[in-house]
């Protein structure tokens, strides 16, 4: 069956029947590997469809008013011009009216044309406790996208109380400054890299699935054909095996778009295939020394971010230390 007749429940489903081939250690961090990183590469290739609706998340206090209030809002896209990346997304032209007309509809509902202009408490709690970032542009002029699910940090998000549906508007904001902001240019995408060193079974909970499940939901449907190639660094030697068991149920343009480099490979700097050297950091082979999460781009969305708080009176949520 395709990738298409799946939803991210049947992903989790068929990792871990069928990682039962491997054994002790491997076979535990299979099952974690299989469920996160599988639906980390799902909403970043489209993997999945029919979703339920986005939870939105009201940041205002009840009987708080403030300029950055969200108000029922008719959408700002033009809903006659269907954007190239839906046209790409899909097989006719019919389909991806309707495509783009739902999202017309989700935008509205959920306040999305003005979200750049509300507060984000927790913009840098988040960007710490789950490195997640815009880098330097890749050969073909695409903007890097950095994620690092081994650092993610599950015990300092609970203490501060950052929970999934938080999270979600989060990411909802991160991605729209992403494509109006740093990248506006329309049918812009983006390389996509996940960095799986240090990936292990104490990140794993049900608010991090939980989350996962609504990043897929709203990435897959409303910003689709955004990832020009999708590099998992740091792949350890099993998962190889894994992965023949998770591209059947991937579709061919997803599978094309997957590059899985172990650390050898990315020690001797198999990232300067698609990043010039000045751009890509010396730590990956690279010449930078601009790390990630320093870039131009991450400077400007802190600032963005920060004059929006400041303006709402929003004190943000710092990062434990």
């Amino acid at each position: 069956r395709r990738s298409s007749d799946f939803g991210l429940e049947g992903v989790m489903a068929i990792s871990p029947a069928n990682v039962l081939i491997l054994r002790g250690r491997h076979r535990r961090n299979a099952l974690l590997a299989g469920t996160v990183v599988c639906a980390m590469l799902a909403h970043q290739c489209g993997l999945v469809r029919d979703h339920p609706p986005v939870v939105h998340v009201n940041t205002t206090t009840v009987g708080q008013t403030r300029w950055w209030r969200r108000r029922p809002a008719q959408p700002q896209q033009s809903s006659k011009k269907v954007p190239i990346n839906f046209m790409e997304a899909e097989p006719s032209l019919e389909r991806a009216k309707a495509r783009w007309a739902q999202t017309l509809e989700w935008r509205a509902e959920e306040g999305v044309d003005a979200i750049l202009s509300e507060p984000n408490a927790v913009f840098h709690a988040l960007k710490a406790h789950y490195p997640h970032y815009l880098h330097l542009s890749d050969k073909e002029g695409h903007l890097t996208y950095w994620e690092f699910p081994g650092r993610l940090n599950v015990s300092a998000l609970k203490e501060l109380r950052i929970n999934s549906k938080v999270g979600l508007r989060h990411y909802i904001w991160h991605t729209e400054y992403t494509w109006q902001v740093a990248s506006p240019k329309e049918g812009a995408q983006a390389m996509v890299l996940f960095d799986a060193l240090g990936l292990g079974w104490d990140q794993l909970s049900f608010e991090l699935l939980d989350l996962i499940k609504k990043i897929v939901t709203f990435t897959n449907q409303h910003y689709p054909h955004r990832a020009a190639r999708i590099v998992v660094l740091n792949t350890p030697q099993w998962y190889h095996a894994l992965y023949g068991i998770i591209k059947p149920i991937m579709s061919d343009v997803c599978d094309a778009k997957l590059v899985f480099l172990s650390s050898e490979e990315v020690k001797g700097g198999a990232l300067l295939r698609w990043i010039d050297k000045n751009n890509l950091p010396i730590e990956y082979g690279g010449r930078s020394k601009i790390a990630v999460g320093d870039s131009k781009y991450e400077r400007a969305m802190r600032g963005y971010i920060d004059k929006i708080n400041r303006r709402a009176g929003v004190q943000a949520i710092q990062p434990l230390k």
